[in-house]
């Protein structure tokens, strides 16, 4: 359903755009790429990916350098990869492998949880790989593989102590970003580049640059003007008079909310929560601490990304560039929450297996 929403909805803020029209054609192919990850991953049992966890973590890092060194350069960021023609993101991979490797160190070391420093080592191997994607610069996967981290960690029995410690580190760090935002100190070297603080800066003091809110402006326009039932498909004044910017990406929630107001929004919201609470559902019902670790890790990406980006379309959180799970436009996105999906599927398939052990 989210999928079929986001390729109407493509289709619909690009419509009034001729250079834009072939993109709903593009997110189709996409789609079908991602329903067949899903099924085939589906169908192969969770438990062989343990085996691959360690050789994806690898792959991850060496895709992650060859971008750096090589990768395709828009919007001023380094991110995209020339695979056949088609543009891949490897911090995608990332936030799936993530989940993988994170799980798989786990339930290997889960005897050694309550050690400080297996979390520590733990710690270092989800943040080389999130350090590689923050160089690119994408501060908000490096965020989210963070948080896929610390989720995973959590639901196996993270300490107190160790997440007061980890939770003062996180504090000391959000104070450093903001030290070098306002230039109280300068790190030669530190992976902030001026749009970001600007961002930053915008979101804390948004009457600093009201040029600059534009988008965020427009975003919020484009929900108001929906009303409670919206103005209708490929009607809405705002999307199509094309004031609302990258409508068909980061703002595409906007773009519904136009369209079919709060009663749409609030459809869509309730959408999105019943597939985090059947995915919390099957990590609660399996007995394999793996394949829940697994589920406990896609549920995390899947919130922390749509709220985030549902946030910024209504000013409540700083534009941070992430897609709306499913729905916006982007082929890697969205292969990779299929794939994501498709291994929640592999774990509710093979509950019973593992209960009785067979």
């Amino acid at each position: 359903m989210l999928v079929i929403v986001g390729i109407t909805m493509i289709r619909s803020t690009t419509f009034e755009s001729p250079e834009l029209a072939e993109l709903p054609f593009v997110q189709i192919r996409w789609a079908f790429i991602g329903l067949t990850a899903l099924f085939v991953t589906a169908a192969i049992d969770y438990r062989y990916w343990r085996s691959l966890a360690r050789p994806m973590y690898i792959f991850a890092i060496l895709a992650l350098l060859v971008v750096a060194a090589f990768g395709v350069v828009q919007g001023g960021a380094q991110r995209w990869a020339d695979v056949f023609g088609l543009p891949v993101q490897p911090s995608e991979i990332a936030k799936i492998g993530t989940i993988l490797w994170t799980a798989d160190f786990v339930y290997r070391n889960r005897e050694k949880i309550k050690n400080f420093r297996w979390v520590l080592v733990s710690l270092a191997m989800s943040g080389f790989p999130a350090a590689l994607v923050l160089l690119e610069p994408n501060l908000s996967t490096a965020l989210i593989i963070m948080i896929i981290w610390f989720a995973i960690m959590f639901t196996a029995g993270l300490h107190w102590k160790h997440l007061a410690i980890l939770a003062a580190l996180g504090a000391a760090l959000v104070l450093l970003v903001l030290a070098i935002t306002f230039n109280l100190i300068s790190i030669p070297g530190f992976p902030l580049e001026d749009y970001q603080r600007e961002r930053i800066i915008r979101f804390i003091f948004p009457d600093s640059d009201p040029g600059a809110q534009y988008n965020v402006l427009q975003a919020l326009i484009s929900i108001g003007s929906g009303g409670l039932f919206g103005e209708g498909y490929n009607h809405a004044s705002q999307v199509n008079l094309r004031f609302l910017k990258v409508r068909h990406t980061d703002f595409i929630f906007s773009s519904l909310s136009a369209e079919f107001g709060f009663v749409g929004a609030l459809v869509l919201i309730a959408v999105i929560c019943l597939v985090l609470f059947r995915i919390l559902r099957i990590a609660r019902s399996t007995p394999d601490p793996f394949g829940a670790l697994i589920c406990y890790g896609v549920a995390a990406m899947m919130f922390y990304q749509s709220f985030f980006n549902m946030g910024m379309n209504m000013n409540l959180l700083p534009v941070t560039g992430l897609p709306l799970p499913f729905v916006s436009y982007g082929g890697s996105a969205l292969v990779s929450y299929m794939f994501a999906i498709g291994l929640v599927e592999s774990v509710a398939l093979r509950r019973k297996e593992t209960e009785y052990g067979t």
